[in-house]
């Protein structure tokens, strides 16, 4: 028989070995915190890592990430991992969670240390000191590292006149160990005071090798832009912003890499100013808007015409140069020519890093009298950049002859009169037949509208009960106003951040409320999937995720301005009723 003290005894050992061993498991927890890079330039992306080792965790929190001055937490960025290995003949099991932030203004910052729930314990971790670097460090050589990819807006002129041909490449660099396998780019890019033609551009960037600072860098010119400055000054191009996903040949501590080391690159590249010059006054000619290598001529067709016809007035220019901005001379016509608007033909090609083509502008005149009709010589003048001088030409004049037609049949006021007798005689009665009640439109209104108005009532006390009962259909119906008047919301927000927020809420509320999903945790990668199941291929996807990445992106950027925002506005009331057609 066992005695009931040894029993007493058994169980206190027992308990005191749980004890030790679940005070073992505490103990071998540990929790970490890392920044993928320290240094970081002002709008390059960085990924904080939270990774929790132990050889057992059987209760675990997600932890809650605070504000951390000096980045902007990417919400929709968020990953999560896990790996099992044995070290030393024990079991470890490491989970990770990684988020993604945005560098803003440059300044020494620090991670706050965060809390985590470990096996029913909190954790805490250690503080991480980082520093956000001015992008304008990496041109002045002074910089405290050198990114490992950026990119950059560069200019083949930084004084050109009004009107001037200014090339800009979006280039981008990156370390040899990074391989680049594609790029977005993120639309809504403005050149404020520039008129803007983007230039075909090859279907796969080429790249070439340069050494920036003594380290060797690739360089790919990814697009090309045609910009015409059309005020002088300083004038400033807005960053470009850019989304590339990169593979990296070094070895990579992250756990989201799944082997291949792959990565999203949310890259901004640097504002560039360019100080535009006013143009000369030209001598004793005209200057109709010509800055680059063109020739005009003028042309009359047909060179003669009767009285009463058109004649057409050809002005014909042609080269490189800034063809969209041309405007047609002004000519002194006879008063007794009658002028109709100009027609304009316009033909753009967009090759060999230079715009060219011809503006063609014909003026229609008409001849109401008989004569000779001159349009005098014409003295314009057309701005020649590589000589920086005005390149002047003389359009001679243009005589025309318009005769009457002689097979034209005159009408006299004899020919014109009206020989009308007036009507005498007796008046014809007629008698009034009569009408069945069928024939009489009246009687079937009478008979119809009552009919008509049941069938209404009956349709709308449906809808309306529906409306009542259907949570779903009243979220569906009643999507479209929900999201504008968010949307005028965001339209009257004096502060652009909240604008951006309220686009986004308008937007994926719409979405929501359409397709019945739940009205909060629902992320914009599952919003976009959704909607790509309803259209697949439809370009109405990749608009929803540009607009979805800018809200998240770009609204506390530097540099978005008020009017960007109602740019925006208008994209997303525009992308709302679209996607009504298709949900």
């Amino acid at each position: 028989m066992i005695k009931t003290g040894k029993i007493f005894i058994a169980i206190g050992v027992f308990l005191l070995i749980a004890a030790f061993n679940h005070q073992l498991i505490a103990q071998d927890v540990t929790v970490e915190a890392t920044l993928t890079e320290t240094n970081i330039f002002e709008g390059e992306s960085i990924q904080l890592d939270i990774a929790v080792t132990g050889s057992s965790l059987s209760s675990l929190e997600r932890p809650q990430i605070p504000d951390i001055p000096g980045l902007r937490f990417l919400p929709n960025q968020t990953f999560t991992g896990s790996n099992y290995s044995y070290k030393n003949g024990k079991p470890s099991l490491t989970q990770t969670f990684g988020f993604r932030f945005i560098a803003q203004k440059p300044g020494n910052y620090s991670v706050p240390p965060v809390k985590i729930s470990v096996n029913n314990k909190e954790y805490t971790t250690k503080a991480i000191s980082f520093k956000v670097l001015d992008p304008k460090t990496i041109d002045k050589g002074n910089a405290e590292r050198v990114p490992d990819i950026y990119v950059r807006l560069e200019p083949t002129i930084s004084n050109p006149v009004v009107g001037q041909q200014v090339i800009i490449d979006v280039v981008l660099y990156f370390k040899n160990d990074i391989e680049v396998s594609n790029y977005q780019t993120v639309p809504g890019w403005k050149a404020e005071g520039f008129w803007k033609e983007e230039l075909n551009n090859p279907a796969q960037a080429r790249s070439t090798s340069t050494i920036i600072n003594g380290t060797r860098f690739k360089r790919a010119r990814l697009l090309q832009y045609a910009l015409f400055p059309t005020k002088a000054g300083k004038l400033t191009l807005s960053p470009y912003n850019l989304s590339v996903r990169i593979r990296n040949g070094r070895n990579n501590r992250s756990v989201f890499s799944f082997g291949f080391n792959q990565e999203n690159k949310e890259l901004q590249s640097l504002p560039v100013t360019i100080n535009v010059n006013r143009l000369p006054e030209a001598q004793n000619a005209e200057y109709f808007g010509a800055v680059g290598n063109f020739t005009i001529k003028r042309s009359i067709k047909p060179e003669s015409a009767y009285v009463g016809e058109s004649v057409e007035i050809i002005t014909e220019i042609s080269g490189s140069g800034n063809v969209p901005l041309l405007n047609k001379p002004e000519y002194e016509f006879p008063e007794s020519l009658e002028l109709y608007n100009p027609q304009e033909n316009t033909t753009i090609t967009r090759n060999n890093r230079q715009i060219a083509g011809n503006r063609v502008f014909t003026d229609i005149v008409i001849a109401r009298n008989s004569g000779t009709y001159t349009i005098p010589e014409k003295r314009v003048a057309i701005y020649n950049p590589a000589k920086n001088t005005f390149d002047y030409s003389t359009l001679p004049s243009i005589v025309f002859k318009a005769d009457l037609d002689p097979n034209a049949v005159v009408t006299s006021l004899e020919d014109m009169r009206l020989d009308i007798d007036p009507v005498i005689g007796l008046a014809n009665w007629k008698t009034i037949q009569k009408e069945s009640l069928s024939s009489k439109k009246s009687i079937w209104v009478m008979i119809l509208v009552p009919f008509l108005l049941f069938i209404g009532a009956y349709g709308y006390k449906n809808y309306y009960d529906k409306l009542n009962n259907d949570s779903g259909f009243a979220r569906s119906n009643k999507a479209k106003q929900k999201a504008h008047s968010t949307l005028d919301e965001a339209q009257r927000a004096l502060d652009i951040k909240e604008g951006y927020h309220l686009v986004q809420k308008a937007v994926s509320q719409f979405i929501t409320d359409k397709l019945n999903l739940p009205e909060a945790g629902v992320s914009s990668g599952k919003l976009v999937k959704e909607v790509d199941q309803k259209s697949p291929g439809s370009s109405l996807t990749s608009e929803l995720k540009l607009i979805l990445d800018k809200c998240e992106t770009i609204a506390f950027a530097p540099n978005v301005t008020q009017k960007g925002l109602e740019n925006d506005i208008s994209r997303a009331k525009e992308l709302i009723k679209e996607l009504g057609k298709i949900l």
